[in-house]
């Protein structure tokens, strides 16, 4: 009788690993981030609506053009900052100082424009102690479109699992 000598078999080569897909947990946190930006970026919207009417009027005031002239120029100034700031915060990283060169000034300036139009047309309609709080309304109105743009947009375009890139 022949003993035959079996040569240990090594065991399978476990395939590499691929990245696991994500988490039922992170697909919930992704889709809250989701629906937070949604609800932010709304109000937003509602208020560029509101500011367009005020700085049409304002633009109005001052130029002495028609009414599509005027809203025409607020379209440009009010939307022409909410998507200069949407293009700097979606720009790679190697692009944006660059991009921010021009942008930047350009969000000042037309924020600096909507705020003060705003504040004339709010400031057209009141008499006496409220006139201040209305400029203090026409002021607030851009600033806060430019706060929950950001912040929507933040929330909608940036990564939860790397939240250490700077905006």
């Amino acid at each position: 009788m022949t003993v035959v000598r079996l040569e240990k078999t090594k065991p399978p080569r476990r395939a590499p690993r691929r990245e696991a897909s994500p988490s039922r947990a992170s697909r919930r946190g992704r889709r809250r981030h989701v629906a937070a930006a949604i609800g932010v970026l709304c109000v937003a919207l509602v208020l560029v609506g509101l500011s367009l009417s005020h700085l049409a009027a304002g633009v109005a005031l001052v130029t002495g053009s028609g009414e599509r002239d005027g809203w025409l120029m607020a379209i440009g100034i009010d939307v022409g900052f909410v998507v200069l700031e949407l293009a700097m915060l979606v720009s790679p990283a190697a692009i944006r100082p660059a991009a921010a060169r021009y942008a930047a000034p350009a969000i000042i300036g037309t924020l600096a424009i909507s705020a003060g139009m705003n504040a004339l047309a709010f400031a057209a309609h009141a008499e006496g102690w409220l006139l201040y709080p209305a400029i203090g309304l026409g002021v607030a109105v851009p600033a806060l479109i430019y706060a929950l743009t950001k912040t929507g947009a933040v929330l909608l375009f940036q990564n939860p699992e790397k939240s250490n890139v700077k905006v």
